[in-house]
């Protein structure tokens, strides 16, 4: 797990010392970075010339932490509950979640709450 982001003028000085010809070892002692940071910025440099922060993999979540923890609270709240309110309540919080996307998620919210087995109605 990532701790921290080293700023792009850190990733540059590191690159420029690498380029004058010192070694992972004492460009680390200079900046007080640790080796593996210095080795790790040093091959992406390599691979893609670059210093900058690039993408990370992943598609972006659809439904926030908050609009998930909503639904599943209101879901709770009113076990028959349609997914239309469901819909709309998530409007109302300002995140516009389409209609299967909900349905997809409470489907996976069921499936792994063992304890409490709410039924939901869809209304098409």
């Amino acid at each position: 797990m990532k701790n921290k982001e080293h700023t792009r003028q850190v990733r540059d000085t590191v690159v420029k010392k690498f380029k004058a010809g010192f070694g992972y070892k004492k460009i680390s002692q200079a900046l007080n970075i640790p080796r593996s940071t210095v080795q790790a910025i040093i091959l992406k440099w390599k691979e893609y010339q670059t210093t900058a922060n690039l993408p990370r993999p992943g598609h972006p979540s659809k439904l926030s932490a908050h609009t998930r923890r909503r639904l599943i609270r209101d879901a709770a709240k009113r076990p028959m509950i349609t997914l239309d309110k469901l819909q709309r309540s998530t409007a109302e919080v300002g995140d516009s979640v389409v209609y299967c996307t909900n349905l997809a998620f409470m489907e996976e919210w069921q499936e792994e709450s063992h304890f409490l087995k709410i039924s939901i109605k869809s209304v098409v």
